[in-house]
């Protein structure tokens, strides 16, 4: 596109997120009741690569929390060697952005070899994809086209699909599940209000997080994935060597690289003080994301609150990366699909 700006197809992306949403949750909501009677029963693998991989995570846990059921996500690069021999009473999710992952179709075709008659689920925003064809069905996500190889909105509406299925699977397996599918129905409105509360300071916090080359990204819970996918953002956007872990696990050897001035950036921050404090005792600082924080957010059911978290740390990967002079839209050694 001549003359496009640095990183603009990544901020008008992100602010697209709230329609995005609102779309895949008005218009998935059959394909995710359909989806749920193929995992009723049935231990469920759940896969996907890189920002997808981290939706698969959160998909496993709201089918545990929400639905009550049984499953495991592993990376689709991983899956194929770490499936077991019997995969009877199984099913597989698999999550891509495009449908093309070469990844995530080996990890397929390989639960296919092993157990042509288990199910296959796709979560992708490609209907015409090979995923899309593989699959036994298939909830799509209406994110658009997302033209930045960062994936933002195309990450949330994964989200919101995982939401649908497993609030269908807990319906299916006899769960009251009204309140989850009455605050479903607010998160756009949510999402909208959580990108206007995040951009002055993102904007405000860039400067402090663009000249530190290593930094960590904490979260807990439903927000560990969360941890996750922004650490991701901050590497593939700007070029920085942020790692994202689980709140208490970054005492476990990790902290050991905090030192003065050094980025910690907490989600949900309230739920790990005592990091928080430990965190600051060696000289690090720490970044509050969650009420009361730099970062506040609307409140939302717990499960439901990787959508939110993920926000702020979208566009202060976009702040970070434009202050740096990137381009967010193109890092020089990503595509958007990886074929090979």
């Amino acid at each position: 596109m001549e003359g496009k700006r640095p990183g603009q197809y990544m901020i008008s992306e992100i602010l697209e997120q709230p329609e995005a949403i609102r779309r895949t949750i008005n218009e998935a909501e059959s394909e995710a009741v359909e989806a749920a009677h193929q995992l009723k029963g049935r231990f469920v693998y759940a896969t996907g690569s890189g920002s997808s991989y981290h939706a698969s995570l959160v998909l496993g846990r709201t089918l545990m929390r929400i639905s009550g059921s049984r499953v495991i996500s592993i990376q689709a690069s991983e899956l194929p060697d770490w499936l077991p021999g019997d995969l009877s009473d199984s099913a597989l999710v698999a999550f891509s952005q495009s449908g093309e992952s070469k990844d995530v179709l080996t990890a397929v075709r390989r639960f296919r070899e092993m157990n042509p008659e288990a199910p296959v689920v796709g979560i992708t925003n490609t209907p015409s994809s090979t995923l899309a064809k593989l699959s036994n069905r298939v909830i799509l996500t209406r994110a658009g086209e997302e033209r930045a190889v960062a994936a933002t909105k195309s990450y949330t509406t994964q989200l919101v699909a995982s939401f649908l299925l497993s609030i269908s699977l807990a319906s299916l397996h006899g769960k009251e599940v009204s309140h989850l599918a009455a605050e479903l129905e607010h998160l756009p409105e949510k999402v909208r209000l959580s990108v206007d509360l995040s951009r002055a300071p993102a904007r405000d916090l860039a400067p402090k997080i663009a000249e530190r080359s290593v930094g960590f990204i904490l979260g807990k819970g439903p927000n560990y994935p969360t941890a996750l996918e922004a650490a991701l953002k901050l590497r593939e956007t700007c070029n920085l060597h942020y790692v994202g872990y689980a709140a208490r696990e970054f005492l476990h050897g990790p902290i050991q690289l905090v030192d003065r001035g050094t980025p910690v950036i907490f989600l949900n921050w309230k739920e790990v003080k005592e990091v928080v404090q430990k965190v600051s005792s060696f000289g690090g600082e720490p970044l509050l994301v969650g009420e009361g924080g730099d970062f506040p957010l609307p409140s939302t059911e717990y499960e439901f609150s990787p959508v939110l978290m993920v926000i702020p740390m979208q566009l202060l990967s976009y702040e970070v990366s434009i202050l740096r002079g990137l381009d967010p839209d193109k890092p020089e050694k990503l595509s958007k699909v990886v074929r090979e």
